[in-house]
């Protein structure tokens, strides 16, 4: 008997459903995901795409490169995005080229969570840095990030495949923020790990200074910048590390700081040389005269060496008596050797300050000797100025000033019109002092002032109208008319009479000294107080008992003339107003 054999179907086909479940798995998924796909067909305009779901989706030709589309094929694995599961017309719709840009942006994104390099080219400058384009997918470089150094060119950055780190972005927007820069200061620190590793505190170095600052210089040592900061430059003073370097010299220092958090080291030339300060007080004395070499010579002064490795500086106002601004090139050179004081030795600050003019005669000196103070002399103008002249004697170097002031006894700045630059006029010398001579022209004039050497206050002067103002009247004294201002108040005991018009330039006036300064040449004078003088005289003089009347009875007619004009002006309006 043959014996069939039954296979039996169930297995087999449950073995094909677990296969098709499994590659269901595989290929089905949802909207705004990103699958591979089988080309199935490929028509005019659109190209059919099975990816495992009940119906196949459809892509535009038009999102296919023309590499694509020349090798395109039925078959052919093709990765897609879905877009939507299912048209109005029962369609899946496909795209390829947000399949693209997802896969781009996945790339973006694993780079930025990783922080590893990525390659992009600069498309164009922008309001704020550059476009860049990194995967396909634009990205904006500022320009802080494009470089670690000032961009004076920014075109030879265009379209140059340049290295970036993705520094931010937004998945939502799609932005993406790249920075050059980072990477270059990462590759720097390594560089500067590199070169720190190879040296320790204490190492002598050699370096070329690369740039100068006011409070020190970097010096590169194998590429690496570092600090030689002004304090660390010489036992001795240094204002400027510019009058010491020059950008590209070489150096030699010694390391003496090491920063490995700030990859950075500090260096010290003073370092390698014992401090020459040390005892130096008990050598040299403040005051004392000393022989020095001149080491360097610089536009405020000149540095010279009092012993080995000190130097003192001799400044432009100590080079010479007469001149506070002398260039010191003029008195010096590089190797002189010249006596000066010592003026001042500050241990602590490692200051020495020197004095050459010091040791040097004083002209003022020899002038004062041959033109003491009072002295009458002829000197020339050699200049004029807004303030006043200055005279020479021609025989010394000695200036002698002529303030304004001390023209003549106006004291005011018009009086310089009455000379000019190459006149001989003779003056007074009426002060030395600090190196200066104060000469004077109208000490040898008559002072106006002379008038009131014998009078004292409450005395009584004549005086002539010479200015009629509002408020004042300005009258001449004596017959060098020395000036003095009257107030309106004081030219008159009434009220009614304090006017100006009352009087007319050349009129004649008594009036009292009411103040008298000498020494600071000031005069008051006053008619009011010398009426009132009168009047109290004449009081007193009445009010005499011996003369057996009545002050009332003797006054009386005096007062009665004092009132008489008010009376007549009374009776005239009386009689004015009876004829009307």
């Amino acid at each position: 008997m043959q014996h069939i054999k039954i296979y039996q179907e169930a297995d087999t086909s449950n073995e094909f459903a677990a296969l098709l479940q499994n590659d269901l798995k595989k290929r089905v998924t949802t909207e705004s995901s990103l699958v591979n796909g089988i080309v199935s067909r490929i028509e005019e305009k659109i190209v059919l795409i099975d990816v495992g779901l009940k119906s196949e989706g459809v892509i535009q030709k038009s999102e296919l490169t023309s590499d694509e589309l020349e090798t395109l094929k039925v078959g052919q694995e093709l990765e897609v995005f879905i877009e939507r599961l299912e048209s109005k017309h029962g369609e899946v719709i496909l795209s390829r080229e947000k399949a693209k840009r997802v896969k781009s942006w996945n790339k973006i994104q694993e780079a930025f969570d990783k922080q590893t390099k990525v390659t992009g080219t600069i498309k164009s400058s922008v309001k704020g840095g550059f476009a860049c384009e990194i995967f396909g997918i634009h990205a904006f470089v500022p320009s802080s990030q494009l470089s670690d150094s000032p961009i004076r060119n920014p075109q030879e950055f265009i379209n140059k495949p340049l290295e970036f780190l993705i520094i931010k972005i937004d998945p939502i927007r799609m932005n993406v923020i790249a920075s050059r820069r980072v990477l270059l200061e990462q590759s720097k620190n390594q560089s500067k790990d590199e070169v720190i590793s190879k040296f320790k505190v204490g190492d002598i170095v050699k370096g070329k200074i690369k740039a100068i600052q006011s409070y020190g210089a970097f010096v590169s040592v194998e590429s690496l910048d570092c600090l030689l900061h002004t304090s660390e430059i010489s036992h001795l003073r240094v204002s400027s590390p510019e009058e010491m370097f020059t950008v590209g010299e070489e150096i030699t220092a010694q390391i003496i700081e090491i920063d490995n958090e700030q990859k950075r080291m500090s260096l010290s030339i003073k370092a390698m040389t014992p401090d020459p300060y040390i005892g130096i007080e008990n050598k040299y004395k403040v005051g004392e005269i000393y022989e020095v070499k001149i080491s360097k010579l610089t536009d405020f002064g000149a540095f010279a060496e009092i012993d080995s490795g000190i130097a003192g500086l001799i400044h432009t106002s100590e080079i010479k008596h007469l001149n506070k601004n002398v260039n010191p090139r003029t008195v010096f050179k590089v190797g002189d050797v010249v006596k000066v004081k010592l003026k001042e030795l500050d241990i602590e600050k490692k200051k020495i300050v020197l004095s050459y003019k010091d040791t040097q005669p004083n002209p003022i000196d020899d002038f004062k000797k041959r033109y003491p103070i009072n002295t009458i002399l002829d000197a020339k103008i050699v200049n004029k100025k807004e303030f006043g002249l200055f005279l020479n004697t021609g025989d010394s170097e000695i200036d002698i000033f002529v303030h304004y002031k001390q023209l003549d006894y106006s004291e005011s700045s018009d009086a310089l019109n009455n000379f000019k630059k190459g006149d001989t006029i003779k003056c007074k010398i009426i002060d030395i002092k600090d190196d200066k001579v104060n000469g004077s022209i109208r000490a040898l004039l008559e002072d106006p002032f002379d008038i009131f050497k014998d009078k004292s206050k409450g005395d009584v002067v004549t005086a002539k109208v010479a200015e009629i103002m509002d408020n004042y009247i300005r009258v001449n004294v004596g017959e060098k008319r020395f000036s003095v201002i009257i107030k309106k108040a004081e030219i008159a005991l009434e009220k009614p009479d304090q006017r100006t018009n009352r009087f007319a330039v050349g009129d004649a006036i008594d009036a009292m000294i009411v103040e008298l300064d000498p020494k600071e040449r000031k005069v008051a004078l006053s008619v009011k107080k010398l009426e009132e003088k009168q009047q109290k005289e004449t009081i007193a003089k009445y009010k005499n008992v011996d003369s057996g009347q009545q002050l009332s009875d003797i006054l009386g007619p005096a007062l009665d003339q004092t009132k008489e004009p008010k009376e007549k002006k009374a009776k005239k309006t009386k009689k004015k107003e009876e004829s009307e």
